[in-house]
Formats: C-alpha cells, sequence, structure tokens
C-alpha cells in the first residue's frame, strides 16, 4: 500500500469517526437479509450511510450490482442516490443513517472534516475505478479478479495453500450479476479457473488463489 492510499484509509478513518462523534441528528437502521435501504428521501434528498455492522450490495434501479460496503464504509454516492439502493447481503446489518444536507452543513463548518470527507469519497471512487479496470480484462480473468477482490475485501485471511475464501453471502448469482454474466457462463469460467488451479468451488464454497489479484 503506498502512502497517498495509507492516508486516504486513515482520513477516511476519521471522517466516520467524526460523523459518529458530531452532533448530526442520525438514526440507527437494524436491517435483516434483503432488506432494502432507500438511499435518498421521499422528495429525491440523498441520505449518507455509515455502516457498523455486516455487509451490504448496492444496486441500480434496475437491479444490476455495482457495489459493496461493509463495517467501516460510507454509502454517499450523491447526486447518483436516486439511480441506486442498497440491500443487506447478511442475515444482520446495522448502518447510521444521515441526511445528506445536515453532513455537508456540518463539513462547511470545519476545514478538517472536509478534508477527511473528500478522503472517503476518494476510497469510494477508487473501488470503482478498480472495476472498471478488471472490467476490460478477458471475462474468464475479469470473473477472476473480482471474486479475488472481494475475497480479500471481506475475508482477508488466506489458508494455508494460499486460497481465500469468498463469504458465502456473495452467491453465484451475485457474482454473475456484478460481472455482467450470466450463471452460466460463470459456472463454465469457474470450471475452467478450477481446471488452471486458480479457483476451489462446489455447490457450497468458493475459494480463489492469491495470485489472482489484477
Amino acid at each position: 500500500m503506498n502512502t497517498n492510499t495509507l492516508d486516504t484509509k486513515i482520513q477516511a478513518g476519521k471522517f466516520l469517526t467524526s460523523l459518529l462523534e458530531s452532533d448530526i441528528a442520525k438514526e440507527r437502521l437494524e436491517l435483516k437479509k434483503n432488506d432494502k435501504i432507500e438511499l435518498t428521501a421521499t422528495n429525491n434528498t440523498p441520505y449518507i450511510f455509515v455502516i457498523v455492522a455486516g455487509v451490504a450490495g448496492i444496486f441500480s434501479n434496475k437491479n444490476v450490482a455495482i457495489d459493496f460496503a461493509g463495517e467501516g464504509d460510507l454509502l454517499d454516492y450523491n447526486v447518483y442516490s436516486s439511480q441506486l439502493f442498497g440491500k443487506a447481503l447478511t442475515d444482520e446489518l446495522t448502518v447510521w443513517r444521515f441526511a445528506q444536507s445536515d453532513v455537508f452543513n456540518k463539513i462547511a463548518e470545519n476545514a478538517e472534516i472536509q478534508l477527511q470527507h473528500y478522503h472517503m469519497l476518494q476510497t469510494i471512487q477508487r473501488r470503482l475505478e478498480k472495476k472498471q479496470i478488471q472490467a476490460t480484462l478477458d471475462t474468464k480473468n475479469m470473473i477472476a479478479a473480482f471474486i479475488h477482490t472481494l475475497a480479500t475485501r471481506y475475508n482477508p485471511k488466506a489458508d494455508d495453500q494460499g486460497m481465500i475464501e469468498l463469504p458465502r453471502y456473495f452467491s453465484r448469482k451475485m457474482i454473475a450479476n456484478y460481472a455482467g454474466v450470466s450463471l452460466n457462463t460463470l459456472t463454465a469460467h469457474l470450471q475452467q479457473l478450477m481446471e488452471e488451479g486458480r479457483v476451489i468451488f462446489n455447490a457450497r464454497v468458493l475459494l480463489i488463489g492469491e495470485e489472482n489479484e489484477a
């Protein structure tokens, strides 16, 4: 991890702390698996969410998986929020919800929090840019790269053989959606990757080798 990336990560973490410790009005939401998260209020004013436990998927209004967010992540898609919605992937998901206008007012009052917020948005942007780069690979390697990114992000510990298990809330259907391929295409490429020794999978478990990073 280079110095700029590390600094961004530190500043982003500070922003979450600043937000949660501030006097900004907020609402704690306890969600169950598949519960929907509306990213905007009824008047289309965006909310900002902080995830404190669990993992959520972010989908377009056409139900295409765009992004994922877990503990310590921010859901802040600004003007795009009205075109997206969130959904709890884990059995339980805990988030704090803020009105975007309240957060922006606080940011305007404090240059340090403004800088922290900038770095937090950078982490979201870099995540989406990485997906765009991986999407330029051929289908098999794109799938491997996507799975590796998600596995290392949400389960960073590899086993003795250097294999990382993809958390089971990332179903085959979810991965196919995220990769923009059919379930049959995903399965065919997973089979090829297994023959190459890059993944191990069965009906319940999917493990990917550490060397699949892209």
